[in-house]
């Protein structure tokens, strides 16, 4: 009975490693679950009987190993099925490893191509001049030192009403004008940039003023104290731009645009400026006609920094204006008061 016992073993044993060999995956599982079950029903068996059974101690014993076979065959199967997964890893690290100077040389490339195309960009910048305000004349020219020499400046590309020309009456705009550009430049921060012809006919540098980040010629067509003009090419680097404008300003009917036929394509028109005067007389305006002066070859308006810097400036008059050497004395200047300029015209004891 006992050999026979060992031999159902044994056959048990072989049954089980044949059937291992066959099934690979639930197979395992499936007998795993089968050997314990079996050692469950031979241990109950026993237990009725009151003995204990070495072969359900064997049965549980297999169960369990099958089980583990099972679960290390299920963890040998998904580092597998990573690895078929994943077989170009091995290539883009090669790859990675062996292309270190290419993507290097492209990258120092790009850096040479990317510095040079900043070099350009820096070479188109527009280069500045810084300037320093030496005297007004009028509202589209002034005298600054450049580079440590004085010269005369002439914006490009706008023209104001006149307010100096010798034989050329006082334009509506023009004292307006000349004011506003001498408030600007008072501000400092100035710098001149050129076009591509640098002087005139006269000598006279002809270029766009900045004032910090501002264009003065810009601002001028902007509030109205100028109309785009003198278009020579090849000095013509601004003049859409400043067209568009004057086409806004032309709309609003701002400064000189508010007298009608007023600025004209050749300059300013005269009798527009005597009709519209006549008009004010008709108004109940209280103005004598049209006052023709007769300027100096050029009046020029000082800059001084004593005269902005001081805050309590009283002139009684402007024959105490006149011997401070402070005439013409504009609006917003110390000192500045309506009894000085009776004409109302923001430019006090003209001479």
């Amino acid at each position: 009975m006992r050999s026979n016992g060992k031999g159902k073993i044994i056959g048990i044993i072989f049954a089980v490693i044949i059937a291992v060999a066959i099934i690979k995956y639930l197979g395992l599982l499936i007998i795993a679950g089968g050997l314990g079950y079996w050692g469950y029903k031979k241990y109950q068996n026993a237990k009725k009987e009151n003995r204990k059974s070495k072969l359900a101690i064997v049965l549980f014993s297999l169960a369990g190993v099958f089980f583990l076979a099972f679960i290390g065959n299920l963890t040998n199967v998904k580092q597998q099925e990573l690895a078929n997964k994943a077989p170009d890893v091995p290539a883009k690290v090669e790859q990675t490893s062996v292309v270190p100077t290419t993507p290097k040389s492209e990258q120092t490339s790009n850096i040479v191509s990317t510095s040079a195309s900043n070099e350009k960009a820096d070479s188109e910048q527009p280069k500045r001049i810084p300037i320093t305000l030496i005297a007004g004349t009028d509202g589209d020219t002034f005298k600054a030192s450049v580079q440590g020499k004085e010269e005369k400046i002439r914006l490009l590309l706008v023209d104001t009403p006149e307010s100096v020309k010798q034989g050329t009456p006082v334009q509506p705009f023009a004292k307006e004008a000349s004011a506003f550009t001498l408030k600007q430049l008072k501000q400092g921060n100035l710098s001149l940039e050129l076009d591509v012809s640098e002087r005139d006919k006269y000598g006279r540098l002809l270029g766009y003023v900045w004032v910090g980040d501002k264009m003065l010629n810009e601002m001028l067509i902007e509030k109205g104290y100028a109309r785009v003009a003198y278009i020579n090419p090849p000095n013509v680097k601004y003049v859409d731009q400043f067209r568009e404008i004057q086409t806004i300003a032309q709309k609003s009917g701002t400064g000189i645009w508010s007298i009608e036929n007023y600025a004209q394509e050749d300059g300013f028109n005269q009798k527009a400026t005597a009709k519209t005067e006549s008009k004010s007389n008709d108004s109940s305006v209280k103005e004598s006609k049209p006052k023709v002066v007769t300027p100096k070859k050029e009046v020029v308006q000082t800059y001084s920094e004593p005269r902005e810097s001081s805050s309590n400036v009283y002139y009684k008059n402007c024959s105490a204006v006149r011997a401070a050497g402070a005439d013409p004395i504009y609006e917003g200047e110390p000192g500045y008061s309506r009894k000085l300029d009776r004409d109302g015209d923001g430019v006090g004891c003209e001479r």
